[in-house]
């Protein structure tokens, strides 16, 4: 590696043939107009002080297709500020009148002299901004009005003309502004790139898991592969998907191939151990996502869905906020729906039931428990000696079956109590439910859930003529504590017929609801008052109705797990019992209690121990690698990748050990943590002697 100081006009030009690439693994240009603004408020201060700006470092290696030439530059960080850059000198060449200035800037920093149009412009971006940036470059019509590119450039011509200062002048500060070149100089290694992209902390937006995984998957030997897998694999999946649901749709991604929790500050980290640990192809991974990507789209974008039946149900998905079932819905979709769409029809259905039960049920808490369920039935779904039957009667035996006392499929002795308690209903599911009523065994007319509003029957503010009605204003408001989100006091409206004025009397309420296309709000309007006796009546008839509406769970034949996890202290040797939705707060050893806030500190903890009760023993552990990953009993590979070493680099995240020269990893599920920590216990024959406290996070709600 080396470093020099000069300005960012020396890095550009400096060379009249030098051509700067931005690699397919890089982000497209996003800087918006502030943070142009933000550049050029600098440089003004620059020229008012008179004083050099520094911008930061640009990192960089020479490409593989250098010569007599030109000379490639492939850019790993500073590409937003030089690109930024050259949109600002592009501004100041079109506007000024000066063609000396004009050619300078041509000649210098924007174009080489070659025929070969690949190479003229100086700044090869990205696929996604190469035209607009080509056009602004060559000061040619352009099209694509809502680039970055486009907009920042004619944002800069706006400020070059309000500007109090000579362009010559502007332009002169460009060249004070001071970076420092790091050229990489490792001849193409990839593997050292993409350890240098990730430790990058960039000035301008942070990199998303999004950018760190596309890095990941498009490291190749050459630039060549890199441009081929990004074309036939990655610019499709983010035209599947849009830009903005990359991130989400790799942590999808990850949770189905794992079946465990992933921490969305860790995607990136689990995602290449995950890769890396079953020691599969970048193009194979990249193409397996591009398979999931269209049938995931359906669910960021339910409308592109062409089934009708399976697009209303990913809408109630989405209603119900069920984010956390995605990558169950990602497999199904795939797996059954060019081969058994009427399965799966009847599967999404279920799940959707469930959901709705249970979120009604647990309308704030137990997400740690239904991602244990979910990621329960995956795994058995994508067992390999022994699959779960992807159909109907067994997802619902399973539905049925699983999970614990906060994860279990709510009974309808359950789900109406629920359904009656003002607190245990809101707006969102209250649509699912009505609609749910108004089409069993109504031949009702579907109306899609969008369009379906909810409507309070007694109002959520209550007018005076409404305190009057209920017996006073103390009655009046003991009634709407019970009653104001309890089913009973709420029906569903199309969209634009929700009564304006909604805490008018009674009679005028009524006369609006008898209008509705909806049976089950025409048919509240047949009362002649709404007060405590009606309430009640309707909470359980509607509460009834709901329990007949909605798929219920079967009878229970495998024995209900009780929450195993609950808060409090268990063994180290207790790696069987489920702790999904669980923080550990302590590690116990003998008499010491100590402090460990997460499951990834458990195990470095537990090696500190052991490196200072017998440190010849732990150098042998180390050193034979006497526990690696393929010992992990949820292990899927049999790669020998250590977990302990003195290698920083060997490990993903490797976390120092105390005082020693050892690391551990870091990115460790609650599961791998307890397993390995036990096998290395086991190794000292000291096991017994730990426990480890952990409190049960829907306790801490």
């Amino acid at each position: 590696m080396k470093a020099n100081d000069l300005s960012i006009l020396e890095f550009i030009g400096n060379n009249n043939h030098k051509v700067f690439i931005i690699p397919p693994f890089q982000r497209n240009y996003e800087w918006t107009v502030e943070q142009c603004d933000e550049l050029f408020d600098d440089i003004i201060s620059a020229h008012d002080k008179g004083k050099p700006h520094y911008l930061g470092n640009i990192v960089y290696y020479t490409g593989k297709n250098n010569g007599a030439a030109f000379t490639e530059i492939i850019l790993i960080d500073g590409q937003q500020r030089i690109t930024t850059i050259v949109l600002l000198l592009c501004a100041i060449r079109d506007l000024s009148d000066d063609e000396e200035l004009k050619e300078s800037i041509d000649d210098q920093y924007l174009k080489n002299n070659v025929k070969n149009a690949t190479l003229r412009v100086r700044l090869k971006q990205t696929s996604y901004d190469f035209e607009s940036f080509c056009a602004v470059a060559e000061h040619t019509p352009n099209l694509h009005k809502e680039s970055n590119i486009v907009k920042n450039y004619h944002h800069f011509i706006d400020r070059l003309k309000t500007s109090d200062i000579a362009l010559e002048k502007i332009y002169d500060t460009i060249g004070q502004l001071q970076v420092v070149d790091v050229n990489l100089q490792i001849e193409n290694d990839l593997e050292a790139v993409q350890t240098v992209f990730e430790k990058i902390n960039s000035t301008g937006k942070p990199l998303s898991p999004a950018d760190l995984i596309r890095n990941f998957l498009l490291i190749s030997n050459s630039t060549e592969e890199q441009e081929c897998l990004y074309q036939d694999y990655w610019v499709k999946i983010e035209k599947e998907i849009g830009n903005e649901f990359i991130s989400r749709f790799a942590k999808d991604y990850l949770v189905l191939k794992t079946k465990d929790d992933v921490e969305n500050d860790k995607v990136y980290a689990k995602f290449k151990a995950k890769i890396s640990g079953d020691d599969v192809s970048h193009e194979t991974v990249l193409a397996e996502m591009l398979h999931y990507a269209p049938f995931y789209a359906w669910l960021v974008a339910p409308e592109r869905c062409a089934d009708d039946e399976i697009k209303k149900s990913i809408k109630e998905f989405n209603v119900l906020q069920t984010d956390d079932v995605y990558p169950l819905y990602m497999y199904l979709l795939f797996e059954r729906y060019d081969s058994h769409r009427a399965e799966l029809r009847k599967m999404f259905r279920l799940l959707s039931d469930f959901l709705l039960r249970y979120r009604i049920v647990t309308p704030s808490g137990g997400g740690g428990a239904l991602r244990a369920v979910i990621h329960q039935i995956l795994e058995k779904m994508t067992d390999k000696e022994n699959p779960l039957a992807l159909n109907f009667d067994s997802l619902y035996y399973e539905l049925s079956n699983s999970g614990n006392n906060s994860g279990r499929y709510p009974d309808d002795t359950e789900f109406k109590a629920a359904l009656m308690q003002s607190k245990k209903i809101n707006y969102r599911y209250g649509r699912v439910v009505f609609l749910r009523i108004e089409e069993n065994g109504r031949h009702c007319i579907s109306v899609p859930i969008e369009k379906v509003t909810v409507e309070h029957l007694m109002p959520q503010t209550l007018s005076p003529w409404w305190n009057e009605h209920l017996g006073g204003k103390e009655k009046a408001a003991e009634l709407y504590e019970k009653y104001v989100n309890a089913v009973g006091n709420l029906t569903i409206l199309s969209q634009g017929d929700n009564s304006a004025g909604s805490n008018r009397p009674w009679h005028e309420k009524a006369a609006q609801l008898k209008k509705s296309q909806f049976k089950v709000t025409e048919e509240v309007a047949l009362y002649d008052e709404w007060s405590e006796t009606q309430l009640e009546e309707r909470n359980r008839k509607i509460a009834e109705a709901a329990c007949k509406a909605v798929y219920p769970p079967l009878a229970r034949t495998r024995p209900l797990k009780h929450s195993s996890a609950a808060t409090g202290w268990y063994p180290v040797a207790d790696i069987d019992t489920n702790m999904y939705s669980t923080r550990i707060q302590k590690l116990g050893y003998g008499e010491q209690e100590i402090s460990v806030m997460a499951w990834n500190q458990l195990f470095n903890e537990v090696c500190r121990i052991c490196h200072e009760i017998d440190p010849e023993k732990f150098n042998s552990a180390v050193k034979e690698n006497k526990i690696h990953k393929s010992t992990n009993s949820k292990s899927d590979n049999s790669r020998k990748s250590p977990v302990i070493s003195a290698d920083k680099e060997e490990l993903v995240n490797g976390k120092r050990i105390g005082g020693t020269d050892y690391f551990s990893e870091s990115v460790l599920s609650s599961l791998s943590s307890r397993g390995y920590t036990k096998q290395l216990l086991d190794l000292y024959g000291i096991t017994e002697q730990f426990r480890i406290y952990i409190v049960d996070k829907d306790d801490e709600l």
